[in-house]
């Protein structure tokens, strides 16, 4: 470790993560390792290490990490800590690379984890460790095996992990429950959502590159949020060494649909995936407050229409893709770190990492749509499917993904540190959508041209401190604090629409024709934000049990204070008289929609607003908890405790063209009970969606029972009883919708959605073969009452359906889990996991189902907008089987070069819910098989080749048509084999 003064000039270089000049430490020699409890697994903080001969010493931090510089030689080394019985080793050190010693007080022996650096648990068998005392049943994945495998973000990389499921490359299923289900946390602290109808934060946004590791909690504890069902995904990010460390990567790669072939691009977008200025709204109409449509006003008021007119011209003129070749994918990716002494006694670490990935995708989609036709309302035997749509879509999708992390930390002395954590990612994704297809309603051919550009953003920035008390006795109470602050963007500009039509019974030579109204030629701007401010304390206190053992009482606060904005704004565009010339496919929109025909008033320019386009929600949170965990036995442990949570949620919704009108209320009916609201509304006092405004105030105990038993050495007999719960996402309590494309589904939320409580049940069995092999057999049960579903609604005279949300009357979980990891030879390593799952969800009652179909319900109530196909179904996007397989295999003694063999597989899963007399659509079972080589050269250059989806296994959504037994085509595409090279330099 290099020594400096401590002044300002320094501090602020180092802070300034710029200036720091690398100097390689010349130390003679150094033992360095990890001090952990016997009994408990827990860090030892405060050991002390003593070389009496040349009266030398060092102290244990609070993860029981420690390094002592010595002269090279032959050292005995004395690890002593009261209330332990003393340990010495005889250490020969030698000149460069540390000795690793790792030291276990007590009687229980641990095999010894491999430490490097202060990132303690980025290794497999660290985090293998970490999972064995955990009070909680859990899994993960550590940096190490990150780095082996062939995945770019966190979502793939999850996927890997016992009992999850990725949906749509970037949404988690833990334990077959919905996203919703779910909760992300990183560094400790909650993640807002870039996805404006989403709560859970889409997992492709964090490259792979600033990842220490993911660790999935599965059974509650009164620590952790409230909001807890599935499991808890937990990220870190990478911390700082102890010594200098600086890698650079690069890599290239490719994908056989994609790369030199075809591709259509808008060019939109920055380097970085940010947004360009003539992508946004023209800043002369920005600048008119939103309370004034853009659209041509009368002698009554309103904007002049001339002007109107003219300001078609202000907004970017491309609506034709470029083409041309796909080029490569890239990555790129630079990490420094280094810890440097202030004084005597503090220290100073920092870590600063950039990674950069940008990609090319083309694949083909073939979906359809479908009418029903009932044999009988009340069951779908004998029901036939009538084609309601067609489309051939080419998807020509650009992704730019840009992660940058920074951590700096002051250790004032032993046992006192403060923290700033700081991550900033970026994603910019840009698609074209080239589809033809067919009408059944209006029985005409279409052509859609579809481009959008979407650009996600995280700032997540925690400041913290870890502090030791020493002012109670011999073991150290523990003060823990995060502030933090974290904002989620999501600013998608100017998505444009054309669309183009002929009659189907005309021959093929006719020409298109422009469709003439919404969506063709439309833009289509959106915005939001989400903002979290959250403030953790936790307080520790030690004491010994009635037999001495060492226990451990813990409690703290938790607040959380988020706003949630939402805008649209979308522009029509409709011809006041023919067009020959540019009315025939494929005269582009520069020529159609060309701005002279606006001020010839050939065209009508204007902001379409016929419904709510906006959003604003907020959530206030203040959460207490208590838990001990106390050891009733040497090997069984109980934890138990409690989690209060007083929750206020409030949505509004309105038309931003009322944002100043004095009927734009903030109150709703204020009432549950549906008899008054039906009264309410057939008296024009309230309106059926609430007045747009969704409102929920819950207050809850949270209960957690944990008994762990270590029954035999190594092995672990785990069994939990919890209550918890989920909240309707802000969206959620928004009755608003919109369409990304010409015919696709509509989502609209609820304002009268409740929460969800779920009681859990757990059981595990754990057997740690040594610090990385393992078997853990695991089995679950989850009762959850009122549980939020989507559900459709009837809908006429339209190619797209309706869905929305609705608290449904029950939902039942069961599963069972199995992890195996284990060296078969010194050549091989074997890794697989499995979960097998049932899962049912009632949706509404057999009594409200009949009365809803004969006519019996007030047309208002809620149960007569529902049109369920299946009022008991499997939970949506859940598989009952899910597997993990592994190989590793080394090829040389040393482990250097290694190839490894992953593959993913699920079973079929529910894809939508069916409506109005349709079944539900199911996603076929897939398999994705990936293959990667890894070799180091020396200690300073590695190289990673790998190969992804080699099979190029094609995804298929169906409906069966219960008339003739046939599964019919719902949605069908494949991805292609994608490769990649890189090489990685270590100083």
């Amino acid at each position: 470790m290099k020594k400096i003064k401590f002044n300002p000039t320094i501090l602020l270089i180092v802070f300034a993560l710029l200036s720091v000049t690398p100097v390689w430490s010349q130390a003679a020699g150094k033992i360095r390792g990890k001090i952990v409890d016997g009994d408990n697994g827990e860090a030892v903080f405060g050991a002390t290490i003593v070389v009496r001969s040349i009266k030398k010493f060092a102290k244990s931090d609070f993860d029981g990490a420690y390094d002592l510089e010595l002269p090279v030689g032959t050292h005995e080394v004395e690890f002593q800590m009261l209330g332990y019985s003393p340990q010495k080793r005889t250490i020969n050190v030698t000149p460069g690379k540390p000795q690793v010693v790792n030291i276990t007080f007590g009687l229980q022996t641990l095999e010894t984890v491999d430490v490097k650096g202060r990132a303690l648990n980025d290794a497999e068998a660290a985090l293998l460790a970490l999972q064995k005392k955990s009070a909680a049943v859990s899994d993960g994945i550590s940096k190490e095996a990150i780095k082996k495998s062939p995945d770019s973000s966190a979502g793939e990389v999850v996927r890997r992990v016992t009992g999850i499921t990725l949906v749509g490359g970037k949404f988690v299923f833990v334990r077959g429950l919905g996203e919703r289900y779910s909760n992300t946390e990183l560094n400790d602290t909650l993640v807002p959502s870039t996805e404006p109808d989403k709560r859970v934060v889409a997992l492709d946004i964090f490259p792979s590159g600033v990842l220490k590791n993911v660790r999935i909690m599965k059974t509650f504890l009164p620590e952790l949020p409230g909001e807890f069902s599935g499991g808890l995904v937990k990220i870190e990010t990478q911390e700082y060494p102890e010594e200098k460390q600086l890698s650079v990567s690069v890599g290239a790669g490719g994908n056989y649909n994609t790369t030199g072939h075809k591709f259509l691009n808008m060019n939109q977008g920055n380097f970085f995936g940010g947004v360009n200025d003539n992508q946004k709204m023209p800043s002369a109409l920005a600048g008119i407050p939103e309370s004034i449509p853009i659209e041509p006003g009368s002698i009554f008021g309103g904007l002049p229409p001339q002007g109107v007119q003219a300001s078609a011209g202000l907004f970017n003129q491309k609506w034709t893709p470029d083409s041309g070749p796909a080029s490569f994918d890239r990555n790129f990716s630079i990490n420094y770190g280094d810890t440097f002494k202030v004084g005597a006694t503090s220290r100073i670490g920092v870590l600063v990492g950039s990674t950069y990935n940008r990609n090319y995708r083309f694949r083909q989609e073939s979906s359809n749509r479908y009418f029903a036709n009932p044999l009988s309302t009340l069951t779908t035997a004998g029901t036939n499917l009538t084609l309601q749509q067609h489309q051939d879509a080419d998807m020509y999708i650009e992704e730019r993904n840009w992660g940058n992390n920074a951590n700096i930390a002051y250790e004032i002395t032993k046992g006192q540190q403060i923290f700033l954590k700081t991550l900033f990612t970026q994603q910019g994704e840009s698609q074209v959508r080239d589809a033809t297809g067919q009408d059944k309603i209006d029985n005409f051919d279409f052509k859609a041209l579809t481009t959008q550009y979407t650009s996600s953003r995280i700032f997540h920035n925690t400041i913290g401190g870890d502090h030791a008390l020493n002012w109670f006795g011999d073991r150290a109470h523990k003060f823990d604090w995060r502030f933090n602050y974290a904002e989620a963007n999501r600013d998608q500009p100017d998505l444009q629409q054309q669309v183009w039509r002929r009659a189907s019974t005309a021959d093929p030579f006719t020409d298109y024709t422009r469709l003439g109204n919404n969506p063709d030629g439309s833009r289509f701007f959106s915005e939001s934000k989400d903002t979290s401010r959250t403030t953790k304390l936790n307080y520790e206190i030690p004491f010994d049990q009635w037999s001495g053992l060492k226990s451990l009482f813990k409690f703290g606060t938790y607040t959380l204070s988020r706003e949630k904005d939402f805008r649209f704004r979308e522009f029509g565009q409709k011809p006041n008289t023919a067009v020959p010339l540019t009315n025939l496919y494929p005269v582009p929109g520069e020529i159609y929609s060309n701005p002279i025909y606006f001020v010839q008033n050939d065209f009508t320019f204007s902001e379409r607003q016929v419904e709510s386009n906006a959003y604003d929600a907020f959530q206030r949170l203040q959460a207490y908890y208590s838990q001990v965990e106390l050891p009733i036995l040497p090997k069984l442990k109980v934890l138990a405790g409690v989690r209060y949570e007083d929750s206020y949620q409030k949505v509004k919704t309105f038309a931003t063209r009322d944002s100043n009108s004095p009927f734009n209320l903030s109150y709703g009916c204020g009432s549950m009970d549906e008899f008054t609201k039906i009264a309410l509304v057939r008296n024009n006092i309230c309106d059926p969606n609430n007045n747009g405004v969704g409102e929920l105030r819950t207050k809850d105990k949270l209960p957690s029972f944990n008994v762990n038993w270590e029954f035999a050495d190594n092995q672990i007999l785990r069994v939990s009883a919890t209550q918890t719960l989920t909240r309707p996402d802000l969206r959620e309590l928004s009755p608003f919708g919109f369409t990304p494309y010409f015919g696709a589904n509509r989502i609209f939320g609820n304002s009268d959605l409740r929460r969800s409580y779920i009681h859990n049940y757990d059981v595990r069995y754990e057997y740690y073969l040594n610090s990385t092999d393992y078997i853990g057999v695991g089995a679950f049960l989850k009762q959850i009452s009122n549980p939020i579903e989507m559900i459709g609604q009837p809908i006429a005279g339209s190619i797209a359906q309706r869905f929305t949300y609705l608290n449904a009357e029950q939902g039942t979980i069961r599963g069972v889990e199995f992890d195996f990891r284990k060296d078969v030879t010194k050549w091989m390593r074997f890794e697989a996991n499995m979960f097998l799952i049932n899962s049912r969800v009632d949706v509404i009652s057999w009594n409200e189902y009949i009365m809803a179909k004969g006519g019996l319900l007030d047309p208002l109530s809620k149960a007569a907008a529902y049109n369920p196909t299946n009022i008991s179904r499997p939970l949506q996007g859940q598989s009952p089987l899910v597997f993990n397989i592994k190989f590793d295999f080394y090829l040389n003694e040393k482990k250097t070069q290694n190839i490894g063999v992953y593959y993913n597989y699920f079973g079929d899963r529910l894809f939508a819910v069916g409506a109005n007399g349709l079944p539900d659509a199911y996603e076929r079972a897939v398999g994705l098989t990936d293959v990667v080589y890894t070799t180091k050269r020396g200690d300073h250059l590695e190289f990673k080749v790998s190969a992804q989806n080699i099979f190029d296994t094609r995804y298929r959504v169906y409906q069966k048509n219960e008339l003739t037994g046939e599964k019919e085509l719902f949605l069908s595409y494949r991805t292609g084999v994608s490769y990649s090279f890189q090489a990685t330099y270590k100083l």
